[in-house]
């Protein structure tokens, strides 16, 4: 479910990379025992997966931190500062989201793409489905998707002028000399990558029902209460795209992007705040654009947008799903529907479901 060089080597290619920079086979060799791809992936895997948000943040920590001016112009809310933020994090926006969904909905590796769709219906086009607009499509999807989730880059930029006056400010510690700290920073940058995932799994499992979906406040079922109200805006996306994986209620941005709230907890280096706050912005891309491999294969969240009241989570670094009964192979899955109709939750009332 990552966005990088594998990705989209594989879109291209419409073939399947084994290795992280796009290569046929994996660079230390095809011939990996269990234990060797576990190491790998938790020591070293994980991590590069994400080389695109950490890119990315490393950017936006030169841009605005790496001078040290900021830590006087920022003391003060002032639209120049705030302005810079928040178009940088727009830049971002058009530039990674936008450049996936051409990649795989609009370019001509779309319709090579075709075959690894998990739904083959196009979800932006009525009329046409061999093509999609950029920014436009007959169902509406689009444009929807679009509008929420520049909302939600807009809430991921605040947050980012927020901990800028509260780091400029005095108000919240910060510690500016990366290495000064050498083993501390490091772990803390390493674990970004394992905390998100964990907290990815609560805070979405929460806007899912506790109890059942007909519940609601009145029934003490605060989850039921969300998803009505707050995370079925999410749900509108049930075959999702690369737009989607932001498209959601400000309530819900709000909620997720709680994530980078790590250094009011643990003080950190604005490099920690950067990673973990793109990491949010950025990963939802691969694992919500509908494609298996040779893509980004977010298969199993394909399956809960699909309107499956399982899978909440990633199955990293520990399958919270499959301690909680919760979980479904999309393999499985295909072979014997069935299988799963004990986890099929549909809100018939609902038609936007």
């Amino acid at each position: 479910m990552t966005y990088g060089p594998k990705t989209l080597a594989g879109v291209v290619t419409q073939t399947s990379r084994k290795g992280f920079f796009g290569t046929a086979e994996p660079l230390f060799g095809a011939k990996w025992s269990a234990s060797m791809d576990v190491m790998w992936t938790y020591a070293f895997g994980a991590h590069a997966g994400h080389s695109t948000e950490f890119l990315v943040a490393v950017i936006c920590y030169t841009l605005f931190f790496s001078d040290g001016t900021w830590l006087d112009e920022c003391a003060e809310w002032k639209a120049g500062w705030v302005c810079k933020v928040l178009a940088f994090n727009l830049a971002c926006e058009v530039v990674f989201v936008g450049f996936w969904h051409w990649l795989t909905y609009v370019s001509a590796y779309a319709m090579k793409m075709q075959p690894f769709k998990f739904n083959p219906v196009n979800q932006y086009e009525i009329k046409r489905p061999e093509s999609v607009g950029f920014i436009f499509s007959t169902t509406g999807h689009l444009q929807r998707e679009v509008f929420y989730t520049t909302l939600g880059w807009l809430q991921s930029g605040l947050l980012q002028c927020t901990f800028m006056w509260l780091w400029a400010s005095g108000r919240v510690p910060v510690y500016t000399d990366f290495f000064a700290h050498t083993a501390y920073s490091v772990f803390y940058l390493a674990a970004i990558t394992y905390w998100r995932e964990v907290h990815f799994y609560w805070a979405h499992r929460g806007m899912h029902p506790w109890w059942h979906i007909r519940n609601g406040l009145a029934q003490g079922d605060i989850g039921a209460f969300l998803y009505r109200y707050v995370h079925s805006l999410h749900h509108k996306s049930y075959n999702p795209g690369p737009w989607s994986g932001l498209s959601m209620h400000p309530v819900e941005h709000f909620l997720y992007y709680s994530c980078t709230w790590l250094p009011l907890v643990f003080t950190a280096h604005p490099l920690h705040f950067l990673y973990v706050k793109f990491h949010a912005d950025i990963a939802p891309i691969g694992g919500h654009d509908g494609y298996d491999e040779p893509s980004a294969n977010g298969d199993f969240h394909y399956l809960h947008h699909a309107k499956l009241e399982c899978n909440y989570g990633v199955p990293f670094p520990v399958n919270l799903d499959a301690y909680f009964g919760t979980w479904i192979e999309w393999k499985d899955y295909k072979k014997n529907k069935d299988a799963a109709k004990d986890l099929i939750e549909r809100e018939k009332e609902d038609p936007s479901m």
